[in-house]
């Protein structure tokens, strides 16, 4: 089945050239390999779906030295056998090149792992969270910080919000923060407010808010955007965080067990969109230690902008495992969280959201100083204010510093219209929307912004109409990070209770895998080397025990990943 892969626009009317890579903006580099030699390892017998338009389909792959050296039919790739040759015999099995989300937390996800679980599946109402607090209480000596990850506060059975008084009853000698699920705000007790040095007098924080009681106005210990991530987030401030982080033999460990647990769904490759000095060490240190098991393109936070330009440090530098990637700016809230700026209110409210960012001018400065600098600049903009403002931003920058392939892009980019579809288009901007929102937290999305709004939210159909690269993305830990439940969420629009949201923003089984694999090497700059499975690119691949175009597309979820190849090593297998 052919796959269309828009490109051009005309005015208001979408023209949909035919796949694959219409919207590469460089010649494509290719890496010739040894042919008359053995392979080192050999996959034949499977169903592969390539990505590559010379060859879609294919039986065999030939690997060799971590790149793929030969793929074609079985006949084909069995001269390449030799005595140390490890064959793997697929029996139907399908392949894709490996999956790639393009924004994701990776570093986050791993000191999450450390925390305590209170999301939904663990527990299920705000009496069970503090059950799990107690349980930490009374393990840890008195002013020692407990912390929890995965609030949501729309799939707990109790009605209301977790409070301050909630943690307070359980914990009133400990700090408490616990993380909701969106990311963008916290709870703490009263001890972390004396912590944090807030009081009831306190006026907000400058792209952030204290959360208050309606009737007394009494602080609830709820921490909106920069007031939360002055807990835990370092450089985002300026400061360090009030928590004290993890130590570093902690962070290596939860990387480790979320590399495992990305492997397990077949992910090969992250950006990791928030990225601090500190987590740059953990990555270091994985790499010192050969134990960073993903290939990790790194958004750093723009705090750090002056301190890689005194190196003369740009995006790209590095190598296929760690690599430089964008500047990472934040301009409004989530929509998870109802926080992004929207231009107008949530449904039956007068809120608008947060703009993050301190200004909208400071929002311009910082776009215009890291394009100005040689960075792909990655800017966080859910809500359609914001987006506005972001392309303000980068209108003014490349107007007056272009740049043919600067390949900047508007991180989740959730609620658009036809006047944002067309600026993204005019300013050869890459969107990259959440794969997995519609399934995971669907039951927010018409009670937060209503039926008109949700047709145009997450709208992968649109951008690839409208010829704007789109690439996949999870944003875990504030989605689900298996990209297969992504694929089936962009494929059906169904939220996990079977609501359709937005059914014209479908797109096709191929398209979503293109999504996960090339385009998000493109979004990275990358897609000469990864994205497909073709002669010379490195040998990253996943086995899958159905092929995800042939079974229901309510199905394709529970679709097992029964290996992940990194570099032509196994990471991750279930049958043998």
């Amino acid at each position: 089945m052919p796959i269309h892969w828009p490109f051009e626009c005309r005015g208001d009317r979408p023209v949909a050239p035919t796949f694959p890579l219409g919207y590469s903006m460089r010649a494509q580099k290719t890496y010739s390999l040894p042919r008359e030699t053995a392979a080192d390892v050999i996959l034949s017998g499977g169903n592969i779906i390539t990505m590559d338009p010379k060859r879609p389909d294919a039986q065999a792959v030939a690997i060799k030295d971590g790149r793929f050296l030969k793929v074609g039919k079985d006949g084909e790739i069995k001269s390449l056998a030799g005595e140390k040759t490890r064959a793997i015999s697929l029996k139907g099995r399908t392949i894709t090149p490996g999956f790639i989300d393009s924004h994701q937390h990776l570093s986050q996800v791993g000191t999450n792992l450390l925390k305590i679980d209170c999301s939904p599946a663990a527990c299920k109402s705000i009496a069970q969270i503090k059950q799990a607090i107690l349980k930490h209480v009374r393990r840890k000596p008195p002013g020692e910080w407990i912390q929890a990850v995965g609030y949501d506060d729309t799939k707990t059975t109790d009605k209301g919000t977790l409070s301050r008084w909630d943690l307070d009853e359980v914990a009133p000698e400990h700090p408490v923060f616990i993380q909701h699920v969106s990311g963008h705000w916290a709870i703490t007790n009263s001890k972390g407010l004396e912590a944090g040095g807030i009081q009831e007098n306190m006026p907000n924080p400058k792209g952030g808010a204290y959360g208050r009681e309606p009737q007394s106005g009494k602080l609830n210990g709820i921490l909106y955007e920069q007031a939360e991530f002055a807990y835990v987030f370092e450089g985002m401030t300026g400061k360090p965080p009030i928590i004290p982080p993890f130590p570093l033999k902690d962070r290596k460990k939860g990387l480790d067990m979320a590399c495992d647990m990305y492997l397990a769904s077949g992910i090969t490759g992250v950006h990791d969109a928030l990225v601090s000095a500190q987590s740059l060490e953990t990555y270091q240190e994985a790499v010192k230690s050969e134990d960073l098991k993903l290939r990790v393109y790194l958004l750093i936070t723009y705090e750090y902008l002056p301190h890689l330009k005194a190196l003369n440090l740009k995006t790209g530098f590095g190598n296929e495992w760690l690599r430089i990637g964008g500047i990472k700016i934040i301009a409004d809230g989530a929509i998870a969280g109802r926080t992004a700026l929207l231009s107008e209110p949530y449904l039956g409210t007068q809120e608008k959201g947060i703009l993050v960012a301190e200004s909208e001018e400071v929002l311009h400065e910082s776009i215009r100083h890291a394009h100005q600098a040689g960075f792909q600049v990655c800017v966080h903009a859910n809500g359609d204010r914001a987006i506005n403002m972001t392309l303000d931003g980068f209108e003014k920058a490349l107007q007056d510093l272009p740049r043919k392939d600067h390949r900047h892009r508007l991180e989740h980019c959730t609620v658009v219209n036809r006047e944002i579809l067309k600026r993204l288009k005019k300013l050869r901007l890459l969107a990259v929307p959440f794969g997995s929102y519609i399934y995971h937290h669907g039951e927010k999305m018409i009670p937060y912004y209503g039926p008109e709004r949700v047709e145009m939210m997450f709208a992968h159909r649109s951008f690839l109409d409208y010829g704007i690269p789109v690439s996949g993305s999870s944003d875990n830990p504030c989605g689900p990070h298996e990209p297969l439940l992504a694929i089936e969420s962009c494929v059906t629009r169904k939220s996990a209770s079977g609501e359709i949201l937005a059914a014209k923003q479908r797109i096709t089984v191929e398209e979503a895998i293109y999504l996960y694999t090339m385009a998000s090497a493109y979004a990275s700059f990358e897609e000469h080397i990864k994205g497909s499975i073709e002669p010379g690119k490195m040998a990253d691949l996943v086995v899958l025990g159905e092929d995800p175009r042939r079974v229901n597309p309510d199905e394709i979820k529970d679709i097992p990943v029964e290996m992940t190849i990194v570099g032509g090593e196994v990471k991750y297998s279930t049958f043998f």
